[in-house]
């Protein structure tokens, strides 16, 4: 009987063994995917419970209480409460749990008269000159950087409920279940491995791609619109660029006049004392963020820093935006750059639908600084940013990857690697995704040939009534090297058939040099002269809804045959030059033009071009030069002009463009459309190139100088009101203005004393200012713009109006 007994009491402690007696988890931000370190981790009822460590990770002695409640707690965060039933976690998997980060209004919170976390921060800024990862000459390092696009918000119940959806049902297999979140769907995943070279003085960055892997569905639309994710970010700097916006960083030197700054507790990590410190945003509406970091107490250095973009920051079409920094100690009081983490939550819809979610991490390895190798191998560029992809980064078997990746894949990420891009072979697909390219950008590949853009199909003016235009060009596809384009138009009012036709054609490998020729039969259709790869024309669809009331159009009939040839250098310098030989033909309203040519037989011109330009910025010289007798050419003159434009920011203070021009003219017998016609505008539309108050061809001149200004204030001015805290509308301020003249025997030429159309600015200026209101629903923008030079009593009727409202639209950060 005893022995029975023995045998069953064993038997028991012997099952009781075999139960899981500990429960292990995780505890992971719901938005980064990163780990939560040092979170509160406690049962309910049971009233036990533990710390989560380091890197986010837990064991916890399971509940006495069949049915129990974790409750997982984190200043900043909102609590997490997990119901848990013994039986459901019998077997090893472990727990993940995902962790909300708690809204602008929770979580910190500064009402003792001696605020620690302050006293902090100020250590943290005046530690920043030796701690700064960034204040070294150059450095190197081994990159590993991936890429991770998901969509966000996928509504399973839509792939049954939409017909033209039902075919792609299979891509659900693909949904992350794990989240007790909206489940999202993994589509792209990038790897790449390289040899990095950076040097912040003079600004030069080097990187040599030795590996590089593509999984899923790619689509270079949807990724340049999340290029944001590629930003460099230093969090040591007192303003941090994020989508062209100023953002204060929680550390900089004014850092107090924006946030609110909160000491957590304090941890021992690896026998090295860290503070934990927290902070949010004093006031809505500014360029700020939440977040914490952690301090080692010995350096006051950053170890680990997570930031979250305020709710209410001026970016559009940006639902979330954070950030996760870590740095490694080198050596005893080096702290260099260990992971980068920037995560993004875009739409251009409403944030209860579909949106996508763009992750960038980037690690590094063996990073090494000040050495002379770094600089010889930066001194091989030959411009500032330089790329290489080795011819063998492609081939990489994964065999190399799992060996060679800094860290290990995800989850989420194995599911886009092992994903079939089986939607790319799909014909309905392709035929939704040309089809929704076509709309957007306005021109169908059809294989070697594409047409476009459809909004200049059909349009109408003054002139031809109804015109029908169809434009054709090569691909890629046709050559590589060779591009065949041109275009047939109809006017029914002057029943006239009109056209260019013209080719591109590249002649070297690097496609550095680029020969080309076109012939152009057609009206002028409002040109703007500062930038011809942006022409704003008249023939399309839209242009007669917005035009200006009681204002007649004017056209010039250009006959012209161009040839060029042009030489691009890696240091952002281009040349090219073209000959011109062009008829000009004369409509009414523009006066009658008989006068204009010389020797009876029209208005014929040919001229030699040469146009340099330099980037960054924006710096143009062109020199023309006319010789007459040259294929019917009457006219001899040489035009010499220049422009600058440039973009930069004002930290605080939103952002400044401007742009500078002039020129001059040197010849007698010059026809008005060969002078400087400053360009008017005659639509609601606003147009930045143009003075908007002016009408085309009302001002010309053989001399000028002029600038135009802009500076956004974007939310500072309206930050002011409370109540405008939460809009995300931007204000701004602008001045163009230009000083011109013709010399009396040009004036003459062209009768200009008896013109009512064009005239002289006879040594005076002409000036516009404005201000308004940008980002209106995130797109739309009014100005308000008054005409203060010349003075209105020597206006036309026409022109009288001195001030004009204008509306716009862009898609802007």
């Amino acid at each position: 009987m005893h022995v029975w007994c023995v045998l069953v009491l064993l038997a028991i402690a012997n099952g009781l063994s075999a139960q899981k007696t500990t429960l292990k988890g995780k505890v992971v931000n719901a938005f980064t995917k990163e780990p939560v370190p040092f979170a509160s981790v406690f049962w309910k009822r049971a009233g036990t419970g533990i710390t989560t460590d380091s890197i986010g990770a837990f064991t916890i002695k399971k509940s006495h209480f069949t049915i129990d409640t974790l409750v997982v707690s984190y200043v900043g965060y909102e609590n997490l409460l997990k119901p848990i039933t013994s039986r459901n976690y019998t077997d090893t998997t472990d727990l993940v749990l995902f962790f909300q980060e708690a809204k602008l209004n929770e979580g910190v919170e500064v009402k003792s008269k001696f605020n620690k976390g302050l006293r902090w921060w100020k250590q943290i800024v005046a530690h920043k000159p030796q701690n700064n990862p960034y204040r070294f000459n150059n450095y190197a390092y081994e990159l590993y950087s991936k890429q991770e696009l998901d969509l966000n918000n996928v509504d399973r119940s839509s792939f049954s409920k939409h017909k033209a959806l039902r075919p792609f049902a299979f891509i659900l297999n693909n949904i992350d279940s794990n989240s007790e979140a909206k489940p999202f769907l993994p589509v792209f995943l990038t790897e790449n491995l390289s040899d990095y070279y950076y040097q912040p003085k003079p600004y030069k960055v080097r990187e040599e791609i030795k590996a590089s892997e593509t999984n899923g569905i790619k689509n270079e639309t949807v990724l340049q619109f999340i290029g944001g994710v590629n930003q460099r970010v230093n969090i040591y700097e007192d303003y941090i660029t994020l989508f062209n916006k100023d953002f204060i960083s929680p550390i900089s030197a004014s850092g107090d006049k924006y946030y609110l700054y909160k000491g957590a507790d304090t941890q021992i990590i690896n026998k090295e004392k860290y503070f934990h410190l927290l902070f949010k945003p004093k006031q809505e509406g500014s360029n700020t963020f939440t977040g914490d970091c952690w301090i080692h107490s010995g350096t006051w250095a950053i170890q680990k820093i997570s930031i979250t973009a305020s709710a209410t920051a001026d970016i559009n079409f940006v639902n979330r935006l954070s950030i996760v920094q870590e740095f490694a100690r080198d050596r005893d009081s080096i702290w260099l750059f260990l992971k980068d983490k920037f995560v993004v939550d875009m739409s251009p819809l409403p944030k209860e639908k579909v949106t996508f979610i763009g992750r960038k991490t980037s690690t590094y390895k063996n990073v090494r600084f000040n050495q002379p190798d770094i600089e010889a191998r930066l001194a091989l560029n030959k411009k500032p940013e330089e790329l290489l992809i080795a011819d063998s980064a492609k081939m990489h078997t994964r065999e190399f990857w799992k060996d060679k990746r800094h860290e290990e894949l995800t989850r989420n990420e194995r599911n886009v690697i092992t994903m079939i891009d089986t939607l790319k072979s799909m014909p309905l697909f392709n035929h939704y995704k040309h089809m929704a390219e076509f709309i957007v950008d306005g021109h169908k590949k059809l294989g070697k040939i594409e047409i476009g853009p459809w909004f200049k199909w059909f349009s109408s003016n003054q002139l031809e009534k109804v015109r029908l235009r169809f434009d054709i060009g090569t691909t890629e596809k046709f050559n590589e090297y060779l591009r065949l384009y041109g275009y047939l138009a109809y006017g029914f009012g002057d029943k006239r058939l009109k056209g260019k036709a013209g080719f591109t054609y590249r002649i070297d490998k690097a496609k550095s040099w680029t020969i080309g020729a076109a012939y152009t039969d057609d009206l002028d259709n409002g040109h703007v002269r500062f930038n011809d790869d942006e022409d704003v024309t008249i023939d399309n669809l839209f242009s007669r809804l917005i035009r200006k009331r009681n204002i007649p159009q004017k056209f010039l009939g250009i006959k012209e045959y161009k040839m060029s040839i042009g030489k691009e250098w890696p240091n952002n310098f281009s040349a090219q030059v073209t000959f011109n030989r062009t008829d000009y033909n004369v409509y009414n309203p523009l006066p009658d033009s008989v006068h204009l040519s010389i020797d009876g037989n029209g208005i014929n011109n040919s001229a030699f071009d040469l146009k340099l330009r330099y980037a960054p910025g924006e710096r143009k010289v062109h020199y023309i030069k006319a010789f007459p007798h040259i294929f019917g050419s009457e006219y001899s003159y040489t035009k010499l002009s220049g422009m600058l434009t440039q973009s930069f920011h004002l930290p605080h203070l939103g952002h400044v463009d401007y742009m500078l021009y002039g020129g001059k003219l040197f010849g007698n017998q010059i026809p008005f459309m060969l002078l400087e016609i400053h360009p008017g505008n005659e639509t609601f539309y606003y147009n930045k190139q143009s003075f908007n108050l002016m009408n085309r061809f009302e001002y010309m001149s053989d001399q000028y100088a002029g600038f135009n200004i802009e500076h956004n204030f974007e939310k500072k001015l309206f930050n002011l009101l409370p109540f405008m805290r939460k809009t995300k509308m931007r204000q701004f301020w602008n001045v163009k203005t230009v000083w011109g003249d013709v010399t009396p025997e040009t004036r003459r030429f062209n009768l200009m004393e008896y013109r009512d159309y064009y005239k002289s600015l006879k040594s005076g200026f002409y000036t516009e200012i404005g201000t308004g209101v940008d980002n209106i629903w995130k797109v739309f923008r009014v100005d308000f713009v008054w005409r203060v030079l010349p003075k209105p009593v020597i206006l036309p009727p026409s022109t009288k109006n001195s001030f004009g409202v204008f509306g716009s639209f862009h898609l802007q950060f």
